[in-house]
């Protein structure tokens, strides 16, 4: 009977370490980069201004770039990571607009590097800029991660959606950046652009994030061992009295 007493004594004061070190795991950053592109101005810089604009078209196309920089950060690579974009506005869209969601796929040493002050129409990495695929993506040098069910007329701005990427190692670059791109699918030419939240939009809330798991530094396990241990001396001394 007293040692199970004990026992729940030790769960009873365990658990709430347990939990703390366990949410430690969740760690989420904003984009460091982000912009979009437009191929009727295909060689100039666009301004976000707080929102990235998608638009599926005969002209006037516009898809969006959003790097991740995971430099000092203690990620598991092996682990998936998600992508949340956040409407900036209503939506004005027909019932046929959907998000797609791509990764730059085109790792190592000679990987592309951007910036959003850099990036246009014509340099934009993994960006098809002609033919018949000019709504689309260089298959060669990205991955499709997932889409959006339909997005209906006058959906609030703040909708949140969400894009599983099962591996980050896959997409990881050399700069240890991680590149993902959102385009506007299964929409009619002539639909509307849709606007999504950038990293500088005034509702910290909306900018994009991708949330992975961290691994926990050495010290976290000792601290954890400490306090496990402080734990069974406090119910040596409880036992005791």
């Amino acid at each position: 009977m007293k040692n199970s007493q004990k026992l729940l004594s030790m769960r009873a004061l365990a658990l709430p370490l347990i939990l703390a070190f366990q949410s430690a795991h969740a760690a989420s950053i904003v984009a460091a980069d982000d912009n979009y592109v437009l191929n009727s101005a295909s060689s100039t810089v666009q301004n976000a201004d707080g929102n990235l604009v998608l638009k599926r078209a005969s002209n006037n196309i516009r898809k969006s770039w959003l790097k991740f920089d995971l430099t000092g950060q203690n990620v598991d690579f092996s682990q998936s990571g998600t992508v949340t974009l956040t409407l900036a506005g209503d939506s004005s869209s027909d019932t046929s607009f959907k998000i797609a969601l791509y990764a730059l796929d085109d790792v190592g040493a000679t990987a592309p590097t951007w910036t959003e002050s850099t990036i246009t129409w014509n340099n934009a990495p993994g960006n098809d800029t002609g033919g018949t695929g000019i709504n689309d993506l260089e298959p060669g040098e990205t991955t499709f991660i997932s889409e959006t069910a339909t997005i209906s007329n006058n959906t609030a701005a703040g909708t949140q959606y969400q894009f599983v990427i099962p591996d980050l190692s896959v997409f990881l670059q050399s700069d240890n950046t991680i590149t993902t791109i959102a385009i506007a699918s299964v929409q009619p030419n002539s639909g509307p652009s849709l606007a999504l939240a950038s990293s500088e939009n005034a509702t910290e809330s909306w900018r994009p994030t991708l949330t992975f798991t961290a691994v926990p530094e050495p010290g976290s396990f000792a601290l954890l061992s400490g306090m496990l241990a402080l734990t069974w001396v406090a119910l040596g001394r409880r036992r005791v009295h």
